[in-house]
């Protein structure tokens, strides 16, 4: 089965100086099957046109595959309609759409906005450019020494801040630590006291089944490009009565119904927030891309075996490193404890984006895996308060899709042992 879908991918079929390709990059962006790309290409040569707004043959067609499309997301992670679905270009335009519309909206000086301190640069970055205008507080739930969110912490501040607290909005997934974060408890505290509650699912939607209706949130967030579909491609959930009363992020296009010299009168939801020609190939073959994406995982036994092939995979990597002692995992050292990513130090080296170099820069590694045809990450990954919360450098990651097999963790495993005792 993994054979069959591993063949569903052609650039797997890539050699990079003689070796083949050994893609764990997958938390930074998925690679795309065959159905996908031709999906791209059918949507050129057949459908290309702007959609809404003309009337010929053509443009009708992209126009209804375009909806169709939100319906498709919206059946995929079951929410109640597609006037739901508001097509954007990432998990951040969805987030940064959320802080410029609900937060602007809903916010004054003195009110409590909650992140964590595992969130993405995505989740932090919005809230601090609204705080300088707006001047409401920002507070992090902190991580514990167990890699977890103290939800206490979180139950105390409901406690002491109460309605001060508006917004809470959290990773599903932390795309560092693979920490699942207990997001469904998360919503119902923040609902007690009446908090717009956030999910950014940008590295849960690959990897797990999402229900919205189940988990409760009012927004939710999450990227195409790492679930099969093509880059800019992504989606912002929001539930339809906080939608509808949200002002327009962007103006011009799509998103008016009528224009005069002295005023306007916005569209329906969610077109009102989809302003002007967008990535049309893209979010048509979002759709695509998610309807191949259920088709595998039923072929593949269903969520549960996804699951199970997740946690051999990380499961192998743990072994291929046991009782290694310069392998330093950075979170939870149990595969069945995380999801899709495992990050690590290599005692004695530093990655690129160390603030202090150590005693040999590791970029050497790197570079060394990556002349065999290894595709890993170094960095922050864009979770730089995570790192200092623990006082850790950049480290390297794994990460890994429904392509990657138990071979690739091995070849990964022997080319990093050579590359860190040559590097001696």
């Amino acid at each position: 089965m993994l054979k069959n879908i591993r063949d569903q991918f052609p650039i797997l079929k890539r050699k990079i100086n003689g070796k083949r390709l050994v893609y764990l990059d997958s938390a930074a962006t998925s690679q795309k099957p065959q159905f996908v790309i031709d999906s791209i290409s059918e949507y050129y040569k057949k459908y290309n046109a702007n959609i809404h707004r003309s009337s010929h043959v053509i443009a009708k067609e992209a126009t209804t595959m375009w909806i169709d499309s939100h319906r498709k997301v919206a059946n995929f992670i079951n929410a109640d309609s597609y006037k739901e679905i508001v097509f954007v270009r990432n998990s951040t335009e969805g987030l940064n759409l959320i802080a410029n519309t609900y937060g602007r909206q809903n916010l004054k000086g003195g009110d409590i906005v909650v992140l964590s301190e595992m969130e993405h640069h995505s989740n932090i970055v919005p809230w601090l450019i609204l705080q300088k205008e707006i001047g409401f507080d920002i507070k992090y739930i902190p991580v514990s020494e167990e890699y977890d969110l103290d939800i206490g912490w979180l139950k105390e501040l409901i406690k002491n801040g109460g309605s001060r607290v508006k917004i809470i909005s959290v990773v599903h997934i932390s795309n560092v630590l693979g920490t699942i974060n207990p997001v469904k408890e998360i919503v119902e505290i923040g609902h007690s006291v009446g908090a717009f509650v956030m999910v950014d699912g940008a590295q849960s939607i690959p990897h797990i089944k999402v229900d919205v209706r189940d988990i409760g949130c009012d927004a939710f967030v999450f990227s195409g490009h790492k679930v099969y579909a093509p880059t800019g491609s992504g989606v912002l959930y929001c539930k339809e009565s906080i939608l509808g009363e949200l002002n327009p992020f962007m103006g011009g296009g799509e998103m008016i119904l009528s224009v005069s010299k002295d005023s306007f009168e916005a569209n329906d939801i969610p077109w009102r927030f989809e302003a002007g020609t967008p990535d049309i190939e893209s979010g048509i073959c979002l759709g695509s891309a998610l309807d191949w994406f259920e088709n595998v995982v039923k072929e593949m036994g269903g969520w549960d075996k996804l699951r199970e092939h997740d946690v051999e995979l990380l499961d192998a990597l743990f072994n291929e490193f046991d009782g290694i002692e310069w392998f330093k995992v950075f979170g939870k050292s149990s595969a069945k404890e995380r999801y899709g990513v495992l990050a690590f130090n290599i005692e004695g080296f530093s990655f690129k984006g160390c603030k202090e170099k150590v005693k040999m820069d590791g970029s050497s590694i790197v570079e060394y895996l990556s002349k065999r045809g290894i595709a890993v990450r170094e960095g922050f990954h864009c979770a730089e308060p995570l790192h200092d919360r623990f006082k850790v450098g950049p480290t390297m990651r794994v990460s890994v899709g429904i392509y990657n097999t138990k071979e690739d963790i091995q070849v990964f495993a022997k080319t990093l042992k050579e590359a860190v005792l040559s590097s001696y």
